[in-house]
């Protein structure tokens, strides 16, 4: 009966910007937790497609600048119910688009602020990109800059 009620719930598209954050944070109260970032149904076609791209390239005997830490706390480990998600501010970026800071309180006196993009698709938002400390210059350029780099690395082995 829970698990039906968890596969209804993730099915259930996101109708709200407030409602994806909220969403995108809530394996986060679990202890649970393995899945990771780039494994979640959170983000656009587009985005997709780059997260593709570099899983198909990140080195199996090694970590890469993207495959360290999880992109959505910034962090590598995590307490279960210690990150706490605020909503700072919202801008509208144009039709369907929307840009939103949050602050993570993830340990007494530490916060990480993020901004996502998010892209309104076939009724839901989704993560078109993420601005935070672990990315420079974004999800999105971090994704290129790091599949070429470990395309380089595998021609050169």
């Amino acid at each position: 009966m829970i698990l039906t009620a968890l596969a209804l719930a993730a099915a259930t598209p996101v109708a709200t910007p407030e409602a994806a954050v909220a969403a995108i944070y809530a394996p986060f109260r679990k202890p649970d937790t393995t899945e990771a970032a780039w494994e979640r149904p959170i983000f656009t076609p587009r985005l997709k497609a780059l997260i593709a791209r570099w899983r198909a390239v990140t080195p199996t005997d090694e970590v890469d600048d993207l495959s360290d830490f999880d992109w959505l706390c910034q962090c590598q480990d995590w307490e279960a119910g210690g990150l706490h998600e605020r909503i700072t501010a919202r801008r509208a970026l144009g039709p369907g688009r929307l840009l939103l800071s949050v602050t993570l309180g993830k340990a007494p006196g530490h916060r990480e602020r993020l901004r996502f993009a998010f892209a309104r698709i076939g009724g839901q938002w989704l993560v078109d990109d993420i601005f935070a400390s672990g990315f420079r210059g974004g999800l999105r350029a971090s994704l290129i800059r790091t599949t070429a780099a470990d395309t380089a690395l595998r021609r050169r082995r």
